[in-house]
């Protein structure tokens, strides 16, 4: 009885070495040999292990799975598309706006960050720039037009109206000139000019009349006259055909006197007066950007959001195409060493292999009872 005993038992653990060693090579042949074994010229069968020797293969087909049933433009498109995701990007990105905000960075410190050198220099050179050739391309464009052609119609027309108010201002102007007594004065002056060059006429005048009381008499003529219809009626006529031969003018005729150079200068200090580059390039960004910053953090970054997986979503399949997932995947597979490989497989399904091991063992060690179990009823 004891020596049936100890052969079942011994079959047993023969058979548990067996399973457990069988499976535990098995394993191990998925990766080992690295390279093919010769004899002389022959190849020994199973080297170079299974994955060593079909690692393109793996490589290849781990590119379409990824491609095919993992990154897919459905699954990426929902992923982006998901209300938590969304949620969480959006806390993700007003807490980097904020952190950012608080370095307290000035746009010229930004953009030397950006590698652009002496950005002050370089914006009121770009600034300059622009507005000469904005000058020149102006004035290229109207200098040989007439007036009438340069200015909109309906802004001649409402010239054209406001003369008869023009008329009726200077009209006013004059008569509050000559009723002042620097009017009676100035009236006084033009009396005795206009009798001086007259000679015996200027003495008469003076014996007779007197310098004063001659003055004290055009006064209230020529207020009259100046108040009378037909002075401005005459008045208006001349302006109307003044007005009508400054527009047959052309812009050279009317600015015939003009330095470029003097107005351009004027314009490029108006500019540099009213931006204040250098103020605002050397002002913290966060303070730029403090009456704003509510409307950022509640509006701006969820549009950027928005638009961002909106355009994602509607291009993600040609932008994976275009990245080339599955060549990327295939290319980092095939640039791991076999050893790398290996490690990486084994520390993940460390515990199933182990646990493959022994059930080897097990299923070896049941049929080592099993045999046992036979031999002692067939001897």
């Amino acid at each position: 009885m004891l020596d049936s005993l100890l052969l079942i038992l011994f079959m047993i653990v023969i058979g548990a070495l067996i399973g457990g060693l069988t499976n535990f090579l098995a394993i191990r042949m998925l990766f080992r040999p690295y390279q093919p074994i010769y004899i002389g010229k022959w190849q020994l069968p199973f080297t170079p292990g299974l994955i060593p020797k079909r690692h393109n293969e793996l490589a290849t087909q781990i590119g379409k799975l990824v491609v095919g049933h993992l990154v897919t433009p459905d699954s990426v498109r929902k992923k982006i598309t998901n209300k938590d995701f969304i949620e969480k990007m959006h806390i993700w990105l007003t807490a980097k706006f904020n952190s950012w905000l608080e370095k307290e960075w000035t746009i010229e410190q930004l953009l030397e960050q950006l590698q652009v050198d002496n950005p002050i220099e370089r914006a009121n050179t770009f600034i300059d720039g622009r507005i000469e050739e904005k000058y020149y391309g102006i004035k290229d464009k109207f200098w040989n037009k007439q007036i009438q052609e340069v200015i909109p119609r309906e802004w001649t027309q409402q010239l054209q109206n406001k003369i008869p108010d023009a008329a009726d201002r200077i009209i006013e102007k004059a008569v509050e000139y000559f009723s002042s007594q620097e009017g009676k004065y100035k009236i006084k002056t033009m009396i005795e000019q206009f009798l001086k060059d007259r000679g015996k006429l200027w003495n008469m005048v003076q014996m007779f009349v007197g310098n004063d009381s001659l003055a004290d008499k055009f006064q209230p003529e020529i207020i009259k006259m100046l108040k009378n219809e037909e002075t401005k009626l005459m008045l208006v006529q001349v302006l109307q055909s003044e007005w009508e031969k400054i527009q047959e003018k052309t812009t050279e005729e009317l600015f015939v006197n003009m330095n470029d150079e003097k107005i351009l200068a004027t314009i490029k200090l108006t500019v540099a007066d009213t931006i204040q580059l250098k103020k605002i390039l050397q002002t913290p960004i966060s303070e730029l950007l403090i009456p704003y910053k509510e409307k950022i953090e509640t509006n701006i970054i969820p549009f950027i959001l928005q638009t961002a997986g909106t355009y994602l979503s509607d291009r993600i399949g040609e932008i994976l195409e275009r990245f080339e997932v599955e060549a990327i995947v295939r290319e980092q597979i095939e640039s791991f060493s076999l050893r790398k490989l290996e490690e990486l497989v084994i520390s993940i399904a460390k515990k199933e292999l182990v646990m493959i091991t022994y059930l080897g063992a097990v299923l070896g060690g049941a049929i080592g009872l099993i045999q046992g179990i036979i031999v002692l009823f067939t001897s």
